[in-house]
This record gives structure tokens, C-alpha cells and sequence, in this order.
């Protein structure tokens, strides 16, 4: 324990610096439609998996619900979906995807599945099932213990 501590050989420093540089050009093409990540998981969870409940949406995507309330509300402001009151119970919000916020939604798909096909560029169908074999299982292990993911 005598060994300086090495910060680039610890696996969680390594799956940061994979998923910041896997992101970061798919990051770079969204601003250019006006999208951070974030208001792109907002879109993904309602236009495509068709989740409509804030709280629903913010277990989707993996952060905690106030989070995805302040981009709901900066995405409602921007035109991109709208909120409406679910049955009686004013306190309980559906969101939908306006027509503007499905034109992106439709614009951005492409330039996802070009990042995810560059990715999988990189690496052999074995290798692929094989890391997504092992980060599913690094994420069952610690779920329960993220909070705001």
C-alpha cells in the first residue's frame, strides 16, 4: 500500500472517461439542434417509449426527479412538449412532445444511431456482448445503492 494511488487504472475513472468520450460528439451534434443530453433522454423516454409521468421519465433516464422537473420546465419553455393535468388529481402532470419537440426527436435519431454504430465500430460483436454483459452487470450491483444516477 506503499504505491502512489493511480488514478487512471480504477475501473469507475475508466468507465467515466469511456461514457465522456463516447458522449462528447454526440453531445456536440445535439447543441447544434439547441439539445443538451439531458432534454434528449426527455425526448427518447416520452416520443419513444411513450413514459409519460415526470417521476417515470426521471427513473428512465436515471436522475432524480427534480432534475428532470427543471428540463421539463426549460423544455416546456423552448416549445418542445407540454404538461397536462392527469385526471382529477391536479398534483399529477402527463407530459407530451409537441410537434416541435417530435421534429427534433425525429432530427436527432440519426445522429444516435451513427454515434452508436461508430462505437460499435470499435469493437468485435464478442467484444460487444461481452462489455455489455459485464456494465449490465456493474449496474445491477450498484442501482440500488445510486441515487440520481
Amino acid at each position: 500500500m506503499n504505491d502512489p494511488y493511480d488514478l487512471h487504472t480504477g475501473i469507475g475513472y475508466q468507465l467515466t472517461i469511456a461514457a465522456r468520450t463516447n458522449n462528447a460528439q454526440f453531445e456536440e451534434l445535439l447543441s447544434k439542434l439547441g439539445l443538451t443530453r439531458q432534454m434528449w433522454c426527455v425526448l427518447v423516454a416520452v416520443g419513444e417509449q411513450k413514459i409519460l409521468m415526470p417521476s417515470a421519465i426521471a427513473d428512465y433516464i436515471g436522475i432524480i426527479r427534480p432534475a428532470v422537473s427543471r428540463t421539463l420546465k426549460q423544455m416546456q419553455h423552448n416549445g418542445l412538449l407540454y404538461r397536462t393535468a392527469n385526471g382529477t388529481d391536479k398534483r399529477y402532470t402527463a407530459v407530451a412532445l409537441t410537434s416541435k419537440g417530435q421534429g427534433l426527436l425525429r432530427r436527432s435519431l440519426p445522429l444516435a444511431h451513427e454515434t452508436r454504430e461508430n462505437v460499435s465500430a470499435m469493437l468485435s460483436g464478442s467484444e460487444q456482448l461481452q462489455l455489455s454483459n459485464i456494465l449490465k452487470k456493474l449496474i445491477a450491483s450498484r442501482q440500488a445503492k445510486a441515487t440520481g444516477v
